[in-house]
């Protein structure tokens, strides 16, 4: 990519972000993130539809930084507590952006698109698990469960406090060994 066409996308990434912390989704114009970006509305649409279609490359790219700080994702299946650590930790890492990108009406898409992404790579690496209902169960407790806790609890606790909480909480094995 060349620079120019990166100095464009941070500066219309930056322009959402700063117009996403003051306004819903809904409330944003193309004209004035437009004019926040020093962009014209062309080259705007250039790399994007609307403003759905940035918010949610904007929301991909978030998930795609949290999966990557999961350092072995498959450990869910064999160390839950090892996986819980690394996924808050991932959160954590990326609670700036998180909570600009995913409040309001987008709130409840952050665990419902990671476990989506969490299980289409665990499920190329075991196929035979994909339709076994104690695996995807298990996954979306996991999923949902940490990203909830870690929400609700972080701002009061603290995120030290909340990790150790959750990895007592989940113990040391995966029932899913025993299959």
């Amino acid at each position: 990519m060349d620079l120019r066409k990166k100095k464009t996308l941070r500066a219309i990434s930056q322009a959402f972000y700063a117009l996403r912390k003051q306004k819903r989704l809904e409330a944003i114009t193309v004209t004035e993130l437009c004019a926040q970006a020093e962009i014209s509305k062309a080259t705007f649409y250039l790399h994007y539809r609307d403003i759905f279609d940035l918010s949610m490359k904007l929301q991909q790219e978030v998930i795609q930084r949290v999966f990557s700080r999961i350092e072995n994702p498959m450990a869910i299946l064999t160390d839950s507590v090892e996986f819980m650590t690394q996924i808050v930790s991932a959160f954590e890492s990326e609670k700036e952006w998180m909570s600009s990108l995913f409040s309001d009406s987008q709130a409840a898409e952050i665990p419902i698109k990671i476990e989506a992404y969490l299980k289409e790579y665990i499920f190329d690496q075991t196929p035979q698990l994909k339709d076994d209902a104690k695996t995807n169960i298990y996954l979306s407790y996991h999923i949902q469960g940490s990203y909830y806790a870690y929400l609700e609890n972080e701002q009061h606790w603290g995120y030290s406090q909340v990790l150790k909480t959750i990895s007592e909480i989940q113990g040391t094995q995966s029932p899913l060994t025993n299959k």
